[in-house]
């Protein structure tokens, strides 16, 4: 049978996915729906379907349906999906705003059940993935702290783009470094269990000129006893970085960006994942898409109990969301640096 996909919004990640969807399914009919019906190339080679009208496109019936329009607008057609039961991948975050979070949730107590993923790719990088079995292992000893860092230029993120007119640059839009750079947020949590926010810190102090956050650091603590975990964000770092450390009474272990994995013990430094040239964002998608594949096999309707690894439900998503919204919301002061 010729799969049917919902595509909502189509900047670079709805093509993305959409590109990606096509791949695994030859054949496949798609739905695009957009603030403007407006002819597109990938959609003409496709042979998709563009419409801006949301009651028509919501009312279709899908076998999945990827939420990619800006997050800040994500509660305008996730309520409607919700309600229909249709299948769902949800762009990270998940909302924009506290009060969303709670809608959100209380739809989903409410709504008849279906497979709902939150579409937090990096739970889906293989090294990440070593990186947690060997933390839940026990082989670190007793956990005592983390830190996540993350950072790169704004103007670099989307080359020929004006970056100050991207969501990215307005916190009204959910831009700012806590919502753009959440998959930080989120591994400290997949990493280390649920955790509490203890402080929070963020600004604008660089001469980018934004309207959101540049910079935001915060520390957060597990909830039933597990370690500090500190988290620093910045859109200003001139070379993309990103490099997590992980302590243990027993070892440690190190990562970053260049696809470097180290265990650190008493007797020395060990390298035991090395990924020349880093790691392999589009592969995290295809996976992700492998993933749910995978679940759809197991269970329709997502209620399988035991879900493919890094697969993540959308409630779980909203927990993330939820705790990055805490950061940017207890810690913006949103001041301004000087050029």
């Amino acid at each position: 049978m010729t799969r049917h996909f919902l595509i909502v919004g189509l900047g670079s990640i709805g093509r993305r996915h959409m590109t990606n969807l096509a791949a695994r399914n030859p054949g496949a009919r798609f739905t695009v729906l957009r603030h403007r019906a407006a002819p597109d190339p990938l959609c003409d080679r496709l042979g998709a379907t563009i419409t801006d009208d949301p009651d028509a496109a919501l009312a279709g019936e899908y076998d999945l349906a990827v939420l990619s329009s800006p997050s800040a607008n994500h509660i305008d057609t996730l309520p409607a999906l919700i309600r229909r039961a249709t299948p769902l991948l949800v762009e990270k975050p998940v909302v924009t705003r506290a009060e969303d979070c709670d809608a959100v949730l209380d739809l989903l107590a409410q709504s008849p059940p279906a497979l709902r993923v939150a579409a937090f790719n990096f739970r889906h990088l293989p090294v990440l993935q070593q990186m947690r079995d060997i933390i839940r292992s026990g082989a670190l000893g007793r956990i005592v702290r983390a830190s996540f860092t993350a950072g790169q230029w704004l103007p670099d993120w989307r080359p020929g783009t004006d970056y100050l007119a991207g969501y990215s640059a307005d916190a009204a839009r959910g831009g700012g470094v806590e919502l753009d750079l959440v998959h930080e947020i989120d591994l400290a949590r997949w990493f280390f269990g649920e955790m509490e926010l203890q402080f929070a810190r963020g600004a604008r102090l660089s001469s980018l000129g934004l309207r959101s956050n540049d910079v935001s650091v915060m520390v957060m603590s597990g909830r039933d006893g597990g370690p500090l975990v500190q988290v620093a964000l910045d859109y200003v770092s001139r070379k993309r970085l990103r490099h997590y450390e992980v302590v243990g009474d027993l070892g440690g272990l190190c990562w970053d960006i260049g696809g470097t994995l180290d265990h650190i013990t008493p007797q020395g430094r060990r390298t035991i994942a090395e990924a020349p040239g880093g790691f392999d964002v589009a592969a995290s998608y295809l996976n992700m898409l492998d993933a749910i594949e995978q679940l759809r096999r197991l269970s329709a309707d997502g209620s399988a109990a035991d879900w493919p690894l890094g697969l993540q439900p959308l409630a779980d998503g909203v927990a993330s969301t939820r705790l990055a919204l805490a950061a940017r919301d207890r810690g913006s002061r949103q001041e301004e640096g000087n050029a």
